[in-house]
C-alpha cells in the first residue's frame, strides 16, 4: 500500500478535482484505492456524496474517547472509497503534542494507515495551509506527496512554501519522515490563452530537480464541462468522459501508472 499526500500550499490549484478523478481513475483500472479527506472543508468528501455525519478521519485518527477502527470509517460510494473529513479536524493545532493526548505528528501512520487493508493506494486530499498541524501530520506520515499546480507566479509560491515543509520534514538531524519522497508535480487548469509562462515554468522544473522529481509531461486542461464539475462537486471524468480535462487526466493516470511500473 502506497500513501500520497495531494498537496500544495495554495488554494485554487485543482488539489481536490486531482484527487477525486485520479481515485477514480485508478479504481476503474482494477486498483483497490482510498481516498482520505483532510481538509476541514470537505470538497472531497461532498463530490463522493458520502455522508457528513457518519464517521469520519477525526473518529480514527484523534478522537480517544471512542477510537474507532479506520476500516470501520470507509464509506464506500459510487465514485469509491473516502474516509470524510471533519470540522474538528481543526481541533488538531491544539492537541498534537499535548501530553494529554496520545498524537504526534506522525500519529496518522500508527492509528490510520497502519491499520488500514486491501488497498493499492490512499490518495490524502490535504488543505492548502501549510501553517497548521494537519498538513504537518500528513507528510510526517505518507510515503510519498503528489503537487498540482497552475503554474502562475502564486502558485510557483506555495510551491517553494512546500518545499520547505518537506525539506523540513525528510531532512536535518532529527528528521520525522526521512523516506518521504515527491512523486512529481502536476500543472494543471491550464489553458492556451494563458499558457504556463516559460519563467513559472522553468522555476517549477528548478524545484522539482531539487526535489528529486520530475514534472509530468502531462498536463490537464481547463475546460467549461471540467469547471462546471468542480462546481457542481462531480469527477468530470465520470460525468463527461471525453471533454478536455477527463482526456488529460486519463492520460495523466497512464504516465503515473507507466511511472508506477504498472
Amino acid at each position: 500500500m502506497k500513501t500520497i499526500a495531494i498537496c500544495i500550499g495554495k488554494g485554487g490549484q485543482w488539489k481536490t478535482s486531482l484527487t477525486v478523478n485520479m481515485a477514480y481513475l485508478l479504481k476503474e483500472k482494477g486498483l483497490k484505492v482510498l481516498v482520505i479527506d483532510c481538509d476541514t472543508q470537505g470538497n472531497a468528501s461532498l463530490t463522493f456524496k458520502a455522508d457528513m455525519n457518519d464517521a469520519t478521519l477525526y473518529d480514527c485518527w484523534v478522537e480517544e474517547r471512542r477510537p474507532m477502527n479506520p476500516m470501520d470509517c470507509v464509506q464506500h460510494t459510487e465514485l469509491g472509497d473516502i474516509i470524510v473529513a471533519d470540522s474538528l479536524l481543526s481541533d488538531l493545532n491544539t492537541l498534537i503534542m499535548n501530553p494529554d493526548h496520545n498524537l504526534d505528528y506522525t500519529s496518522l501512520k500508527t492509528k490510520v494507515f497502519d491499520k488500514l487493508e486491501g488497498y493499492d493506494y490512499v490518495l490524502m486530499d490535504c488543505p492548502p495551509d501549510l501553517t497548521g498541524c494537519i498538513n504537518k501530520s500528513v507528510l510526517a506520515s505518507v510515503d510519498e506527496a503528489l503537487i498540482p499546480l497552475v503554474g502562475d507566479a502564486y502558485s510557483i509560491q506555495g510551491l517553494a512554501n512546500q518545499y520547505k515543509l518537506i525539506q523540513s520534514l525528510s531532512s536535518g538531524e532529527h528528521p520525522m519522515n526521512p523516506n518521504l519522497k515527491v512523486n512529481g508535480f502536476v500543472v494543471t487548469n491550464f489553458t492556451t490563452n494563458r499558457n504556463v509562462k516559460k519563467n513559472h515554468y522553468e522555476n517549477a522544473v528548478a524545484i522539482a530537480n531539487k526535489m528529486g522529481t520530475k514534472v509530468y509531461k502531462q498536463y490537464i486542461r481547463a475546460c467549461k464541462d471540467g469547471e462546471m464539475a468542480i462546481d457542481n462537486r462531480e469527477a468530470v471524468v465520470k460525468s463527461k468522459p471525453w471533454c478536455n480535462s477527463s482526456v488529460d487526466y486519463k492520460a495523466f493516470i497512464e504516465e503515473f501508472l507507466e511511472s508506477e511500473g504498472k
